[in-house]
């Protein structure tokens, strides 16, 4: 990512249905935002707000995902700034396990060898691939612009291993809530988790 001048955003989507249901959703895109995850995605907008205290927004680009999609019209409902989508910006494929109640899907990745990056997970994608095409998307941001990025949680932590300069197994593990907020402007500081 070239030096930024202006401010990038991390946000993740808000709460989905199978969040609630607890169930793993990776790519699988129909799951829409609950009430509460519009409001998550709502106090989003309302962050990023204050910390750009009046600057507008350039650019809004969101995972094509539908709780991602709505995420981001929300925050360009609050911007005036219409989200274009980037399939780059999804969350990691976890092939066999997507649908399975989180407690099936835990249980199996436990048998996943995580050490190794480019292994895909479970007839999905590795951990090497979501880092290599969220490092595109983010070397691809002006810097001139205010950007927000909507994406899932697996996908800002290999965003933030690949601004970092690390390999997606090596970095510390961080919980990104759904609705949390982080902001790129040469260091990375939370705004909301």
């Amino acid at each position: 990512m070239a030096p930024v001048t202006h401010p990038v955003y991390l946000v993740r989507h808000g709460e989905s249905e199978w969040n609630v249901l607890r169930v793993t959703q990776g790519q699988i895109g129909h799951p829409r935002l609950t009430a509460r995850g519009r409001e998550q995605a709502a106090a989003a907008a309302t962050l990023i707000a204050a910390d750009l205290a009046g600057r507008p927004v350039d650019r809004i680009v969101t995972s094509d995902l539908v709780r991602a999609v709505e995420t981001a019209q929300i925050l360009a409902h609050r911007f005036g700034t219409a989200p274009v989508c980037d399939a780059r910006l999804r969350e990691q494929h976890l092939g066999r396990l997507e649908g399975r109640p989180y407690e099936e899907s835990f249980a199996a990745a436990e048998a996943i060898d995580w050490s190794d990056p480019t292994l895909p997970i479970a007839g999905g994608e590795s951990l090497m691939e979501v880092y290599e095409r969220l490092g595109a998307v983010l070397d691809e941001v002006d810097p001139d612009e205010v950007t927000i990025l909507v994406s899932h949680g697996d996908s800002i932590r290999s965003a933030l291993a690949y601004l970092g300069g690390i390999r997606p197994n090596e970095a510390d593990w961080v919980v990104v809530d759904n609705g949390a907020v982080v902001r790129i402007d040469g260091q990375v500081t939370w705004l909301g988790r």
